[in-house]
């Protein structure tokens, strides 16, 4: 096994205490601090810890490119998922990633056109798709997925905003696909002369239901509690009219969210462990200074409604998704405390101490501390007083 350290992300929404308390550093770090990366994704591999005992290569990516076949066996080639802690302070874009298609297609088209792979303007930085599946580890707060149309139909009865009722007549053809679509397209793309007039209305309504003017259900009060903290941090966006039309969504910690290709959404505030395919590829469409391409987010958004993004794992703590690239194990003193673990894998701690055995060799890894196994070597076992998580093949 090889110790490894995740790479710091220092993106405005990130969180100025929570991964440099869980480091043990001095908080509030002097920048954001987003996520931290633990795997072998070309823009921030993790580091080997003790790199000059490791053949004089220098980070997991370039570990694996000079063996493949012993580091991530049949992986071809690379390592198919991506491991991150995630602390968001402040909300995310309203963002879609593609399919492995779309993906392919997007990075090709790009790079025909000269577009450096750093670019502002980029929209495909890799050539991969980018399921992805977050568990809690505090309170969690998301919009996530397309909510179904009869409750955005009742939510946005309940607020009766006059400026809004023009656009609600694209709801109830019967095809919600297709409405949700119409809908969509038709409010994200509002010129700023009608934009602004109807966001103000919005806001000022769910401003007066924040106060305690209820809607007649909770989840309803919820969302509009959302909009108004959305539209103080993003005033005149239009990614606030998105929030009308996604799930809210509230994790408590341990629980979980998948969301596939082409699904809606936006993360909002909380700590949690992310595991994706090996991608970072974003379409954004609202609430963000990034780059934004609302016709390539439309063209690849799924409009099908989703019901619930919810998650849950089985008996032994093991998070199996639809993704073929990934899974995730949750152990804890108070469930699941034990696994073997068979290359290619990457064991993060989260709290407590956590050991891990291969071999005779021992190691023990605190919070954010994290070790490789390879394909090649013998399955290691790892046992923990607090909280880690195993992130696998699938």
């Amino acid at each position: 096994m090889q110790p490894i350290a995740g790479s710091i992300r220092n993106y405005a929404w990130g969180s100025r205490t929570a991964l440099a308390q869980m480091r043990g550093l001095e908080a509030p770090s002097e920048h954001p601090e987003a996520e931290m990366w633990f795997g072998a994704h070309p823009g921030s591999p993790s580091a080997l810890v003790s790199a000059g005992e490791a053949g004089g290569v220098d980070t997991l990516e370039d570990l694996i490119d000079a063996d493949p076949e012993a580091q991530v066996g049949q992986a071809e080639g690379r390592l198919p998922f991506l491991l991150k802690l995630l602390a968001a302070a402040q909300p995310l874009s309203i963002q879609v990633h593609p399919t492995k298609l779309q993906a392919e297609e997007g990075f090709a088209r790009e790079n025909a056109a000269g577009i450096p792979v750093d670019a502002f303007e980029r929209n495909y930085r890799d050539d991969n798709h980018k399921p992805e599946l977050l568990v809690a580890l505090t309170p969690f707060e998301a919009l996530a997925g397309l909510r179904p149309v009869a409750q955005t139909q009742a939510l946005c009865a309940a607020l009766d905003v006059p400026e809004l009722r023009p656009y609600l007549g694209l709801l109830g053809s019967g095809d919600d696909s297709g409405d949700l679509r119409s809908l969509l397209t038709t409010l994200i793309t509002l010129p700023s002369s009608v934009l602004g007039p109807l966001l103000d209305a919005l806001t000022r309504r769910c401003a007066a239901v924040r106060a305690g003017a209820s809607l007649g259900e909770q989840w309803m009060d919820d969302v509009a509690a959302m909009i108004c903290e959305l539209a103080d941090q993003h005033p005149g966006d239009s990614g606030l009219l998105c929030a009308l039309l996604l799930n809210y969504v509230v994790l408590e910690p341990g629980e979980a969210m998948f969301l596939d290709a082409g699904q809606l959404h936006a993360y909002v505030k909380g700590v949690g462990v992310e595991v994706m395919a090996n991608s970072d590829n974003v379409l954004r469409g609202g609430l963000t200074t990034k780059h934004m391409d609302v016709p390539e987010l439309m063209r690849i958004v799924r409009c099908a409604p989703l019901e619930d993004p919810t998650f849950e794992p089985d008996e032994q703590g093991v998070y199996r998704t639809a993704a073929d690239e990934f899974q995730l194990q949750k152990l804890s003193s108070e469930t699941v405390t034990e696994s073997q673990v068979a290359g290619p894998a990457i064991i993060l701690g989260v709290s407590g101490d956590t050991e891990v055995a291969q071999d005779g060799e021992k190691a023990t890894l605190h919070a954010t501390e994290a070790v490789w196994v390879a394909a090649a070597e013998a399955s290691a076992t790892v046992r923990t007083g607090g909280v880690a998580f195993i992130a696998r093949v699938g």
